[in-house]
């Protein structure tokens, strides 16, 4: 038996959030397009890459605000928020407790929204409270386990705790263990290898660097730049200085190109040979910031 929870409003607000922030990028794209490269147009750059993250963290929010489900048969109930799925052994539950009263509630936080119900809570005599809810404590049902309790919000309580007595009654087909099943990509291991976040983190901000360095110094270098030297040190090729954003290209290449291969041997469980990859894209970095600066002085 499948139940929906209350309905609320965040679900919605999050849509137009997501919206708005895509048509305001729009707008700042189109502006940027008809206007010369300068300092505000690598503001302007780093608030559209920002917002591209916020966006995908709001659409991932809004899409659990959505697909919140709670469904109950003879083994379990799981909870359902968007490609999550909290498996809870029917037999693990020790009781359902209807809210906390209002002295439990606690304020939610900005990444919390939307659907700020969809959080942890840490709770005086019940320890940590999985809330899986569109309403506050106050007025959600809680399943205590050993483990840790579970807030769920369904918009018809009674029907739920009757379908959950039913299925007690029936008895547990199989035994089941508590389970957190989410997609592949949220269990990755290197999101806790920090020394591999640490090589990423550091060539992503070295391409930013770049970038900035060219957009801020383009309005101030002369028209044409020397683009190639001889063996004596002396330019042999002169070209218009927007060429010189073929340098910064080239470290944002060298990035992703070692990104994508690296997190390929990653999951191949040859962590060597990916840091060595994306130790080597910030190597190319370096040489092509250190070529952007020697170029930018003419």
């Amino acid at each position: 038996m499948s139940f929906r929870p209350l309905r609320g409003r965040d679900d919605w607000y999050g849509v137009l959030a997501v919206l708005g922030l895509l048509g305001l990028d729009l707008l700042l794209v189109r502006f940027m397009a008809g206007r010369p490269i300068n300092g505000l147009t690598y503001v302007l750059g780093l608030w559209v890459l920002a917002s591209l993250l916020a966006i995908v963290y709001l659409g991932y929010r809004t899409v659990g605000a959505f697909t919140i489900q709670y469904r109950v048969d003879r083994d379990a109930v799981t909870l359902i928020w968007g490609p999550t799925r909290q498996v809870i052994p029917l037999g693990q539950i020790q009781r359902v407790q209807v809210g906390l009263g209002e002295r439990w509630h606690q304020p939610s936080r900005p990444w919390h929204w939307p659907c700020t119900h969809r959080r942890r809570y840490e709770c005086e005599g019940l320890g940590m409270v999985n809330a899986y809810a569109t309403r506050g404590l106050s007025e959600q049902l809680l399943l205590v386990t050993p483990e840790e309790s579970y807030g769920i919000s369904p918009a018809d309580p009674t029907g739920f705790i009757q379908a959950l007595q039913e299925c007690y009654a029936l008895g547990v087909a199989r035994p089941l263990q508590p389970e957190l099943a989410r997609p592949p990509l949220w269990t990755w291991r290197l999101w806790r290898d920090y020394s591999a976040l640490f090589l990423i983190g550091i060539g992503m901000l070295a391409v930013l660097l770049m970038f900035g360095l060219f957009c801020f110094r383009l309005p101030v270098i002369s028209s044409d730049v020397p683009l190639h030297f001889d063996i004596n040190g002396l330019p042999d090729r002169i070209a218009p200085k927007i060429g010189l954003i073929a340098l910064p290209a080239i470290g944002l290449l060298a990035w992703l190109v070692n990104l994508v291969a690296g997190i390929w041997i990653y999951r191949r469980v040859q962590h060597q040979g990916a840091y060595l990859l994306w130790g080597g894209a910030v190597v190319v970095q370096m040489i092509a910031g250190l070529a952007l600066l020697n170029a930018m002085r003419w």
